[in-house]
């Protein structure tokens, strides 16, 4: 018998617990070999307790229920165990599950489940935080700051926030080494992606494969302020990494320097961190159903 214990974030999307249990019922209640529970979580943090206390129980799967934060949560949990991780998204981006072509409605999400295909993919890290989508500094990290530090969300104060932020931003000088090559940009911002979008089906590094055992690092070069607005529309067509402004690397290990502490963002979530920055790709360290 297969064991999946399905964990909810009541704050992240709009389905209730009712409408949730109902959708798993009709995907796995006449299934005498599955056996299925569903938990909401209480507190920030109480989804990687729950996830953890299942893998050590045995458990097939653990489904996270939310958006990438929620997600994150569950699948550091999950890491270097047998248990897989399930995703059925409600967040406002779904980068992860968007990537990994999970289902967007939560009834259909919940029946690709119980196909229970499994495969490894990778994590990454940025200094002592765990990353499976994309993890990023510069402009798209103060603009998740303030988005993650206010009481509204959604797209449109998303697109506030940047607009705002956009006219008082300056780059800043980085020094990166790459696998031992040592690159130097002034850059507007730096993303390390393990998938290939940050969410809402734009694509800021279109080759990358949560598989490859890489990261694909992704520089905005100093852009010329009139120049961005045409970059936009390239997110959702697949071609960011063709504009003159970009440059894309590979890597397994880079290192970060900067000339001063200041935002990271990783997988829709955001702290302050130092000068100094360490990332690197931990290979095929989770089980993910897809």
């Amino acid at each position: 018998m297969r064991k999946i214990a399905f964990i909810m974030n009541p704050v992240s999307g709009t389905g209730s617990k009712r409408t949730l249990w109902k959708h798993i019922g009709e995907a796995f209640g006449l299934l005498p070999d599955y056996e299925t529970l569903l938990y909401t979580t209480q507190y920030a943090g109480d989804g990687y307790r729950q996830a953890k206390r299942y893998a050590e129980a045995g458990y097939d799967a653990v489904v996270a229920i939310g958006g990438d934060g929620t997600i994150n949560e569950v699948a550091r949990a999950l890491m270097h165990t047998p248990t897989a991780l399930g995703i059925v998204p409600t967040g406002s981006g779904n980068g992860l599950a968007r990537h990994l072509k999970i289902p967007m409605n939560t009834k259909k999400a919940i029946r690709r489940i119980k196909r229970f295909r499994v495969q490894p993919v990778d994590a990454a890290r940025i200094n002592d935080k765990i990353f499976f989508c994309t993890a990023g500094i510069g402009f798209d990290a103060l603009v998740g700051h303030l988005f993650n530090t206010s009481k509204r969300r959604g797209l449109s104060k998303y697109i506030q926030y940047s607009t705002s932020a956009f006219l008082r931003y300056t780059p800043q000088e980085y020094r990166l080494c790459i696998d031992g090559q040592e690159i130097i940009r002034t850059a507007f911002l730096i993303t390390f992606a393990n998938a290939s979008q940050w969410g809402n089906n734009a694509y800021v590094a279109p080759l990358a494969d949560t598989r490859d055992g890489t990261l694909d690092i992704v520089v905005w070069k100093n852009v010329p302020r009139s120049d961005l607005p045409f970059m936009l529309p390239k997110l959702f067509t697949k071609s960011l990494h063709r504009s003159r402004h970009i440059d894309t690397f590979r890597g397994r290990h880079i290192t970060v320097e900067r000339i001063r502490e200041d935002y990271v963002h990783f997988d829709g979530e955001s702290c302050t961190m130092g000068k100094a920055l360490d990332v690197e790709i931990i290979p095929h360290s989770l089980k993910i159903l897809f």
